[in-house]
């Protein structure tokens, strides 16, 4: 019989092993790594004494002599063990019949193990003062998305940023992808079976050759003459240094240029300085490579050949026939509206010129080589290629002085159609003309540089931390706003882990809760207004939401929640800037054709209609749809979208002469209790700002509603323990789903399955009684909290109403079934925080607010450093995910966990903008004592000063002192002063 083993089932480690045979030998404090030698699981190879866990006896097997000296060892040996000691190394081998055995290292192969684990500690990098990640290329990396960086350009101030601002994903060996507006992809993304690969891998590379000779490819930096080799990823910019044995030091730059008018709609600048810091004259060779992206994506899908054959090369000539730019010509017309370019600019002192030879066939270039090392890489073939990929190499000479530099400008850019009302048959021309005309001027790329880094500073400056905790405070002011910036304008699909060309989700309005406060702080009011009035535009008629969109909108009314997230979103810059007239501004209608449009407000009265009165269910909450927040929550397999829901319900009203919103529509749908618990929020968020605005009426509605909803969720959506996550409407065994006895576990030790959004979300709308907070908090503890944080999900068993449930679709542990899905975990602190700030139960209160501090710091992405190669994910930008049985931090980058920790932090800092102005409200943590930080709002800067004693301190029940500008309030909300000046505010707790 075969015996079948699985990686999930298999609990036994060769690290475990290692500790069976050596015992006491071997120190439980000792870190070790270790690897099993073969399929038997018996023999093992180890290494101790290290600083964290890292695969070091994987690098110690890249080397022949010393793999070689190892399996020698083993013939005699079951396992073998290293120990790293202060000042040398000791192996020992150990065997059944004998025990442990000394065994001696030849000079030669101590030496190389030396070598090799050599300053272990910084194999991972370094994090500087600057929030910049310096890495070691020649080391091993913890995972995909550990050496990654992000970039973007930006086109604020121009015609649709949302959907046109250029952005990037780049690795430590310059990798990865570019993309221009909404989905376009410039550089090509990688479509193979290794999902955190992002960009085809000749993208940004290149080579030097002299004498007909390779002597560096970038993307090799343990080549034999690489010296010296290391990547700073900055904010918004990477710069990767090489030097070599053969006496040259190559630096490499790479952003994305700022938009200017007339210039291609995105561009990515690459600068390559190549130094001579030997003697002598030498003539290098550089050859430059990328890979364009496909103009039909979709084809990719099934028919490659497709994609290929409707493409052939373009070249732009100068008058002395110099290549100004590669370019891949389409067939079709509707291909050509998006053509992608690269050009090449050699900088000799002052004077530019312009490479003679390319290539745009990738086998030619590549021939029986590889990328590494190809064949036709000492003469490009020069042919016009009349057929795809779009493959390009360029190639130039540089002639170096004994001490001398050259730099060579690679721009990678693309010419749309898009808002672009003159374009034609030579727009590229004009464009690419005017580009090189603006980058050929000396300082050019350096102030184009220069502008985003000033842009970044100054997004960054509304909350700057002056805490007692360097590297938080560095986080803070410098890593998170970026990665809450990036996300403003990308998809979810963009980041390291390739994934389709999903669009911009509605409920990514999310980012705008947090990124609107960095713009406000600037005084970008106008730019917050219109992306929120964009979002307001794919809202249709009758109240629900477009699911994605770009250009246009797609899945309409499909997921439940989307519209109700617009309503948080007006209400914060409601808040913050008293500005109620608003929400009188137009936006389009979805759906409408011709075009119609409504104010901001009557458009969110349609929501909360469609929500609350309309696409309701049995028990009065907002039906499910095919899914809400979560989207594995498929639940309803015949669910409808909002159009085919809108004609139905017409059709219904009809029958029975009524208007709309006189009744529900007539399903046995599923109700979403988290969507109930949104719609609470909006309508309590709608009634104050109804009321500030002078309506009433409309108020008072609203007042009705809320009752009546809180009514409907205390009686059909608490269940004993906890808030359920759905009701059912059509089952008889089934009635709910979440909360005990709901019949639905996976785990048999447990009478319920629980859900974490609908404990955050009933304490964010002030759904949750203190008894209920209190309840669902044990429940929490005992169930969701893992080492590695709070899970989403306990087991489910959801296969029994339905198919391509989380359940169904992954491990448990991974992701959407039972992951620390830590979007919702930061969802979950920013509530325990509400929560701590509130009950009147002071041990209560304390428990909340300890639970949240734990899950923030397991979310902070510099913690990754304390353990890189266990925790991995990234040390500068927030993951998506950890897994809840081994801990580690999984992508994508770009998920809401940036944004609602961002929240998080700003309310345990006490930051919160209402109608009465800033109130100050703060959670510290109990050791904290004291905590500055700096706050910009508008033309004003805040100093906010906290002091407490050591233990735990709130508002509700502590004395306190607060002044401003040395006048003491009788309060704690502060009036928001956006005009220029400086304002001291001191709270003292005691």
């Amino acid at each position: 019989m075969l015996n079948k083993i699985v990686a999930r089932d298999w609990k036994v480690s060769p690290e475990d092993k290692l500790r069976e045979r050596y015992g006491l030998w071997l120190p439980q404090d000792q870190i070790v790594d270790a690897i099993f030698m073969d399929s038997g699981f018996e023999t093992v190879v180890g290494v101790a004494g290290l600083p964290f866990r890292a695969p070091v006896v994987l690098e110690l097997l890249k080397y022949g002599a010393i793999a070689g000296f190892l399996k020698e060892t083993l013939i005699h040996h079951d396992s073998v063990l290293i120990e790293i000691r202060q000042e040398d190394l000791r192996a020992t081998g150990w065997k059944n019949t004998a025990g442990i055995i000394g065994i001696d290292l030849p000079e030669e192969i101590a030496r190389s193990i030396t070598r090799v684990l050599a300053n272990i500690g910084s194999w991972a990098g370094q994090m500087n003062e600057a929030g910049e990640h310096v890495i070691d290329l020649r080391t091993p990396s913890p995972g995909p998305h550990f050496h990654t960086n992000l970039l973007i350009g930006n086109r604020i101030g121009f015609p649709r940023p949302l959907q046109t601002t250029p952005k990037s994903v780049i690795d430590r060996l310059g990798g990865g992808s570019f993309r221009s507006h909404a989905a376009t992809q410039v550089l090509a993304t990688r479509w193979d079976m290794r999902q955190e690969e992002h960009g085809f891998p000749a993208n940004r590379q290149f080579y030097l050759i002299e004498e007909d000779r390779q002597i560096f490819y970038s993307a090799d930096p343990k080549d034999e003459n690489v010296e010296h080799a290391v990547c700073t990823h900055a904010q918004n910019y990477t710069r990767i240094e090489y030097t070599t044995r053969c006496g040259l030091k190559i630096e490499r730059l790479i952003f994305v240029l700022p938009h200017k008018e007339g210039l291609p709609l995105a561009t990515e600048v690459q600068q390559i300085k190549v130094t001579n810091l030997g003697g002598s004259r030498r003539t290098v060779k550089l050859v430059y490579t990328g890979m364009f992206g496909s103009a039909n994506p979709h084809a990719l899908f099934e028919d490659v050949l497709y994609s290929n054959i409707i493409m052939q090369t373009g070249l732009l000539l100068d008058e002395e026939r110099a290549i100004a730019a590669i370019t891949p010509d389409y067939y079709s017309d509707f291909s050509r509206e998006d053509v992608r370019f690269h050009t090449m600019l050699i900088d000799r002192q002052g004077s530019v010129g312009f490479p003679k030879e390319f290539c745009a066939n990738y086998n030619e270039f590549v021939g029986n080589g590889s990328l590494h090392n190809p064949e036709g890489i000492f003469q490009l073939s020069n042919r016009l290629s009349r057929k795809g990929p779009g493959f390009f190499a360029l190639a130039a000479e540089l002639e170096l002085e004994a001490g001398e530099d050259c730099r060579v400008h690679q721009f990678t850019g693309i010419v749309s159609s898009k808002l672009h009302d003159s374009f034609h048959e030579e727009t590229l021309q004009e464009e690419v003309y005017r580009l090189i005309e603006y980058v050929r001027t000396p300082g050019s790329v350096e102030a184009a540089l220069l502008e985003q880094i000033t842009f970044q500073n100054r997004y960054s400056e509304l909350l700057r931390l002056h805490s007692e905790d360097a590297a938080l405070n560095t986080y803070v002011n410098r890593n998170l706003p970026f990665q809450v910036f990036y996300q403003t304008f990308v998809s979810r699909s963009f980041c390291q882990t390739q994934k389709g060309y999903r669009e911009i989700g509605f409920r990514e309005i999310q980012d705008l809760f947090a990124s609107m406060y960095y713009f406000l702080a600037m005084g970008m009011d106008r730019f917050v207004k219109d992306l929120l009035k964009e979002w307001g535009s794919k809202v249709f008629e009758l109240g629900y939401a477009y699911h994605n969109f770009y250009w246009e909108g797609k899945e309409p009314g499909k997921w439940s929640d989307d519209a109700l997230w617009l309503i948080q979103a007006v209400a914060r810059y409601i808040h913050y800037t008293g500005d109620y007239t608003f929400l009188d501004e137009a936006c389009e209608i979805a759906g409408t054709n011709p075009v119609r449009k409504r104010s901001i407000y009557e458009t969110i009265q349609a929501i909360i209609r469609y929500s609350g009165k309309i696409s309701i269910g049995k028990h009065g909450l907002p039906l499910l749809d095919l899914a809400d927040w979560n989207d594995c929550l498929k639940l309803d397999q015949d669910s409808i979208d909002g159009i085919t829901k809108e004609r139905k319900y017409k059709e219904q009203l009809a029958a029975k002469g009524l208007d709309l919103g006189d009744e529900p529509f007539d399903s046995q749908y599923s109700e979403s209790v988290m969507n109930a618990f949104l719609l609470k929020l909006a309508i309590d968020e709608m009634k104050g700002i109804a009321e500030a605005k002078g309506d009433p009426l409309y108020a008072g509605q609203l007042s009705e509603w809320s009752a009546e909803l809180q009514g409907n969720i205390q009686e059909h959506a608490w269940k004993e323990d906890f808030f359920a996550r759905v009701l059912f409407n059509r089952y008889e065994q089934y009635s709910y789903l979440g909360a005990k006895g709901d019949g639905l576990s996976a785990d048999p030790s447990l009478d319920g399955t629980y859900f974490l959004n609908s404990f955050n979300w009933s304490i964010l709308a002030e759904s949750a009684s203190e008894a209920q907070i209190g309840k669902m908090l044990e429940v929490l503890e005992e169930v969701l909290v893992t080492p590695y944080g709070i899970k989403l999900m306990s087991p489910a068993d959801m296969g029994k109403i339905a198919r391509f449930t989380a359940t169904g679709e992954y491990f448990p542990g991974d992701r959407e079934n039972g992951a620390v899905f830590k979007h919702a975990s930061m969802m979950a602190v920013s509530a325990m925080i509400k929560a701590a700030k509130s009950v009147d139960q002071a041990d209560l209160a304390v428990r909340l607010s300890k639970l949240a501090y734990w899950m923030m710091d397991l979310t902070l992405p510099y913690k990754t450093m304390e353990d890189p190669y266990v925790t991995c994910g990234n040390p500068r930008f927030c993951t998506q995910y950890n897994n809840s049985e081994t801990g580690e931090n999984i992508g994508p980058i770009l998920s809401g966990t940036s944004t609602w920790l961002t929240l998080s932090l700003m309310s345990a800092l006490g930051i919160e903008f209402t109608g009465k102005g800033l109130v100050l409200d703060p959670i510290l943590r109990e050791n904290d004592t004291k905590m500055i930080y700096d706050l910009r709002i508008g033309e004003a800067s805040y100093r906010i000063e906290i002091t407490k004693p050591a233990g735990f301190y709130r508002m509700k029940d502590s004395e306190f002192v607060l002044e401003l500008d040395g006048e003491v309030l009788t309060d704690n909300a502060l009036p928001l002063e956006r005009s220029k000046g400086t304002h001291l505010v001191k709270l003292q707790l005691r």
